[in-house]
């Protein structure tokens, strides 16, 4: 069964929603940068301009969402009392925004001094949250299977900030060596480990709540996240101690993870007893479909000896990654603002000043549903053509960053708006009280 709400815990609005809109804003500029340096910047896998996309979308979006994400999904799932929320917010908010931002600059105008002022900021964001963060889940009583699992992305966000330190600090000296062939495992450790495993132990929670189904299998919720962790503890070895067949075994073995996770996930959404149509549901199911084309391309890939780098890429980032993030969105920012002013409604009603209250609409009201039925498919669309712009480049590259950039621009409109209907509700709240 999935944890009590703990509804009282939840951190003031500003916490979360600072970090979700800051999201699309990276997805935007990923795609200018894209649209500016055409085709050729996704010639092969080093090319700098491409370096650069790949982060502000990995730091900038996955990051700088799922960090906000967990602001507000942990004292209300499990319980936790963050200290001083606003202020613990902008101190990893801040220098993870700027630290994103100039490292991406790095790669793009090549002054090796970003890439230092990069590794101090984000190594200080992540930092303070993975020791704060860490603390709280130690104290917490809650003792479900998604403590266990944040504790797990947790460490696969250390050992990945870890490895992307030691890599930068190859670009910003001559001095240093560039190892490259950490790459791999950086990534590994960062979309399989961090990316997946706290996608996982949320999905066990706010499937079954928000999309009414039946709970994922007791010993899927049990074994999954620790199965993918000691895949990756392998696969880490197999490079310490260079062996083809450990190496084989543990990409198998998380491939094997992934695909049991997906088709769990779409036998789980199957059951839903609610036949309402539902926008971040069907985010999912983009997602889970673009995780096991993921898999069988890296399958190919591997049994026809092909580098498709690219491909690979594009399904996990943005047909895994930020499709589950952005249906997520759907559902946190117009679930936040409801809880907030209804709050705020049941204390004016307590302290009798009925007359004060505001009215609230429905969560699915906040972000009108054909607004986001509209950037989903401007979502899916980027999707389809960014997967053949990986294949055929000089077909299909503009077009599909032009999709993408349209697709970011509409889920940071969309996010925005929300946002500023909340902040003309507490103004009119406050205009009544006084």
């Amino acid at each position: 069964m999935h944890a009590n709400l703990s509804l009282q815990q939840a951190p003031p609005f500003s916490v979360p929603a600072r970090f979700l809109v800051s999201a699309p804003l990276f997805g935007m500029v990923a795609a200018l940068v894209m649209l500016w340096h055409g085709p050729e910047m996704i010639s092969h896998r080093w090319t700098p301009e491409l370096l650069a996309v790949t982060h502000f979308l990995t730091l900038g979006f996955l990051a700088m969402s799922m960090l906000g994400a967990l602001m507000q999904l942990m004292p209300v799932l499990m319980g936790m009392v963050i200290p001083r929320a606003i202020l613990f917010s902008s101190m990893v908010h801040t220098p993870l925004f700027l630290g994103s931002a100039c490292l991406g600059l790095a790669w793009l105008i090549n002054i090796n001094e970003l890439f230092i002022i990069a590794m101090a900021l984000l190594g200080f964001s992540f930092t303070i949250f993975i020791v704060v963060v860490t603390e709280r889940l130690l104290r917490s009583k809650n003792r479900h299977v998604t403590r266990s699992m944040m504790m797990l992305a947790l460490f696969a966000l250390f050992i990945t900030a870890i490895l992307g330190i030691y890599l930068a600090m190859g670009y910003a000296s001559a001095d240093f060596s560039l190892a490259r062939q950490l790459t791999d495992l950086h990534l590994s450790w960062g979309l399989l480990g961090w990316v997946a495993l706290l996608i996982m132990a949320v999905a066990y929670q706010v499937i079954p709540m928000f999309q009414i189904t039946d709970e994922y299998p007791a010993r899927h919720q049990r074994w999954m996240g620790w199965s993918l962790f000691i895949a990756l503890l392998a696969l880490s070895l197999a490079y310490n101690w260079p062996s083809e067949i450990l190496k084989s075994i543990s990409q198998i073995f998380l491939a094997a993870c992934l695909l049991i996770f997906a088709l769990t996930t779409l036998w789980v959404l199957q059951t839903r007893r609610r036949q309402i149509p539902d926008l971040t549901m069907m985010f999912w199911q983009l997602a889970m479909v673009s995780l096991i084309l993921l898999i069988l391309a890296w399958a190919i890939a591997t049994l026809m000896n092909f580098d498709l780098p690219v491909l690979l890429g594009v399904l996990i980032i943005h047909g895994f990654a930020m499709t589950t993030i952005t249906g997520m969105m759907y559902k946190i920012i117009p679930f936040l603002i409801w809880l907030h002013l209804s709050t705020r409604n049941k204390n004016l009603r307590d302290k009798g000043e009925r007359t004060s209250q505001v009215k609230v609409p429905h969560m699915r009201k906040i972000i009108p549903e054909a607004a986001g039925l509209w950037q989903f498919r401007l979502h899916s669309i980027s999707l389809v053509l960014l997967i053949l712009a990986a294949i055929w480049p000089d077909w299909f590259f503009y077009p599909a960053t032009l999709v993408f950039f349209i697709a970011q621009t509409a889920l940071f409109f969309n996010l925005s708006k929300a946002v500023y209907f909340y902040n003309a509700k507490i103004a009119e709240l406050e205009t009544q009280q006084s």
